[in-house]
């Protein structure tokens, strides 16, 4: 299946249930696909073969969905060279990946999965206060139940305690035993991601705006493989910022790009140029960087931002 087809079938799962959905066509992005639903907000990269991930996407991902409290998901449909399992989370740079079909018994089905890829096995993790109940309520003993399972008796007290996963046919078993359920889902949906947001800018340019950008008040975080480059914040406010040396067909595609994700995740946009008069594309509004020094504060670049919006929806319904 190529990628842009794979990238259909995802948007498609996502918008039979309510999600709304915004799409990257930037080359290298982080991300393939913005989605929210209600208090729901994903960031999802879409790949044919997990592994092409690259360490400054996920990087870069996990820093999105830090910053906007989303979860970060990779969908695709292989690792090396075998097809990923229906029902099995796989999980690249620490972010969940998964096939398909198994986003679709999540988000349609509401099934969530409770099976792990990791170290060319299949694992689950148990509830082992349940584990240890279940144990002593058919009154087995912690030799007893671990020659039935074929584990060590260790095995069973880090089960037990919480502190290993179980490989599938154990959990089977166990499973089988107490004819009970033990394994606990993944709730892939809203997974939690350590995030580092301290990244320098990467030219003179990027330096010198947010820069600017922190004198004002605001806090900067750069993101490389984004249409954006960076999400500046006061306080609620959440603004993509795109910057750039002047206006080109790319700038105005970048903007086109980060007009739609703003309108799915609820934040502002702003393309900063080093030379450029002042006018908008969609909502988003580019400013020449003297624009910025005038600026007293980041409630006045707020309001800025937000009349330049004003301007041109009059423009457009007069």
């Amino acid at each position: 299946m190529e990628k842009e087809r794979l990238v259909r079938v995802v948007e498609s799962i996502l918008r039979g249930t309510g999600f709304r959905t915004a799409r990257m066509e930037f080359k290298g992005a982080c991300f393939d696909l913005v989605a929210s639903r209600l208090f729901l907000l994903l960031f999802i990269k879409v790949l044919q073969n997990i592994d092409t991930l690259t360490k400054e996407q996920a990087e870069d991902l996990k820093r999105l969905a830090k910053f906007f409290q989303a979860s970060p998901l990779i969908v695709g449909l292989k690792t090396k060279n075998d097809e990923l399992e229906e029902g099995v989370v796989y999980e690249r740079f620490g972010i969940y990946a998964l096939n398909p079909q198994t986003l679709y018994d999540v988000i349609v089905e509401n099934e969530l999965p409770a099976i792990f890829a990791e170290r060319g096995g299949f694992y689950v993790k148990i509830n082992g206060e349940y584990l240890r109940y279940l144990r002593e309520k058919y009154g087995y003993s912690i030799g007893e139940l671990a020659e039935l399972l074929g584990v060590s008796r260790k095995s069973l007290q880090n089960y037990e305690r919480g502190e290993q996963a179980v490989s599938l046919d154990v959990a089977i078993r166990l499973e089988e035993i107490f004819n009970e359920p033990l394994a606990k889902p993944i709730d892939i949906l809203h997974a939690k991601v350590e995030a580092k947001l301290d990244v320098k800018p990467e030219n003179e340019l990027e330096r010198e705006i947010f820069e600017r950008l922190k004198a004002l008040g605001m806090g900067v975080v750069k993101i490389k493989k984004a249409p954006f480059n960076a999400i500046s914040k006061e306080e609620e406010f959440k603004i993509l910022t795109g910057i750039d040396q002047r206006k080109t067909k790319t700038t105005i595609k970048r903007a086109q790009m980060v007009n739609e994700v703003s309108k799915i995740i609820h934040s502002d946009g702003v393309f900063i140029l080093e030379k450029t008069k002042t006018e908008v594309v969609g909502e988003i509004p580019l400013i020449p960087k003297k624009a910025l020094s005038e600026i007293k504060d980041a409630d006045e670049l707020i309001e800025m931002i937000e009349e330049l919006k004003k301007e041109i929806k009059k423009k457009v319904f007069s």
